[in-house]
């Protein structure tokens, strides 16, 4: 096998790797969107490089269908990236892209057979489909991944209407027609090809590897039921406060009352809903005032800034209001239900376990005094009131 033909199997020989990658993270993660369709940008890549490199081993016509393979192995590899953000190329104007640049590769390949049609609409179109994904790539608030992501989109844009200038300034037509494989612009083509996929599959293994750790990391922080932190979460919850400065200068700790007469009466279908309609009460009206957490069961601890601390009892309140009122979803509408809130106010030189202890002791007498109301932990230790006085 000479040089030449070992060239143009790299490349696909490349394809095959990252589409084999992609499948199987795809069956892995339960056919995760962005290394699905990484895994079919990438293997229509090596169906496209074969028909266009390798045209004595197919009928003559055959290395027209690479072109449009190419410009579905740009539609892919942008959406995968995109699927990242539920987000893809807009599909409308990319089938009408797609729809009328077939047509012209196809006319200008059984009519009247001209490589100055073909070239310039393959590029043109190839051109246009990445202007269409190109602006869904840059949104507020990027961290350094999605930039890293945006910057090589950009360039494999640009790569495009680079060569698409040189085809002309260099007046590579009549070249491409003599020499197709090994005219400059087919070996810009598919230098920069490869440079370009090489870099796009590399970041594409980066965000999902990135995307799968924050996955599982924000299983292992959050309540599958409620979406809210669950025990660990509410772990770093408390470190956050500290880190940011503001410290956590009350705790409350809420139990849903006769919670087990409602699984045992409507069942524990009707007992999830109430325990998501609570925990959505309780994450809005703690916005910007605290942190909620369920800590298990019908169980749930909201602490507070220090700089919130003075209204916690009135805050307790509110929430206790605005649970008695909550609304299930349907069809278990027609349940209502009530809380109990202990209130505790941290101390000096007391930690949040302490606080957290006062604050459960507090509920368990609320729980006693009637249930369905909120109850001020006492704090009798002379050296804690010496301390804040």
């Amino acid at each position: 096998m000479n040089s030449g033909a070992i060239f143009f199997w790299v490349l696909p020989a490349m394809y095959i790797v990252f589409t084999l990658v992609f499948a199987a993270i795809a069956q892995a993660e339960g056919g995760l969107a962005s290394a699905r369709k990484g895994a079919a940008a990438f293997g229509i890549g090596v169906l496209a490089i074969i028909l266009d490199t390798q045209r004595s081993l197919f009928p003559g016509w055959f290395f027209t269908l690479a072109v449009p393979l190419h410009w579905m192995v740009l539609i892919f590899a942008a959406d995968a990236f995109l699927a990242r953000h539920g987000d893809r190329t807009p599909w409308r104007p990319a089938a009408a892209l797609f729809a009328i640049g077939l047509a012209i590769n196809l006319y200008a390949t059984f009519v009247v057979n001209s490589v100055q049609i073909r070239v310039p609409n393959a590029s043109t179109v190839a051109i246009l489909l990445l202007t269409l994904a190109l602006p869904r790539f840059y949104r507020r608030d990027m961290k350094l991944l999605d930039k890293l992501i945006a910057a090589a989109i950009t360039a494999s844009w640009l790569c495009y209407i680079i060569r698409f200038a040189s085809y002309f300034t260099l007046d590579q037509s009549q070249e491409y027609m003599r020499h197709a494989l090994w005219s400059q612009y087919m070996i810009m083509f598919y230098f920069t090809s490869g440079i370009t996929a090489l870099t796009l599959a590399f970041l594409l293994v980066l965000a999902i590897t990135s995307d799968l750790v924050a996955r599982h990391h924000a299983a292992s922080t959050v309540d599958a039921l409620t979406g809210l932190a669950n025990r660990r979460g509410f772990e770093q919850l408390i470190d956050q406060q500290g880190a940011s400065g503001q410290g956590v200068g009350a705790v409350m700790m809420i139990d849903l009352d006769r919670f087990k007469l409602i699984n045992d009466t409507y069942g524990h279908a009707a007992g999830d809903a109430v325990l998501v309609a609570a925990a959505r009460t309780l994450a809005q009206g703690c916005t910007g005032l605290g942190s909620v957490a369920r800590l298990g069961g019908e169980e749930f601890v909201v602490i507070v800034p220090f700089v919130y601390a003075d209204g916690a009892e009135q805050m307790a309140q509110l929430l206790l209001t605005a649970l008695a009122e909550t609304v299930p979803p349907a069809p278990h509408a027609d349940i209502r239900f009530t809380a109990s809130i202990g209130v505790a106010a941290r101390a000096v030189g007391e930690t949040v376990g302490e606080a957290m202890r006062r604050a459960d002791m507090a509920l368990y007498e609320a729980k006693n005094a009637g249930r369905a109301r909120v109850q001020l932990a006492r704090d009798d230790t002379p050296s804690r009131q010496l301390d804040a006085a």
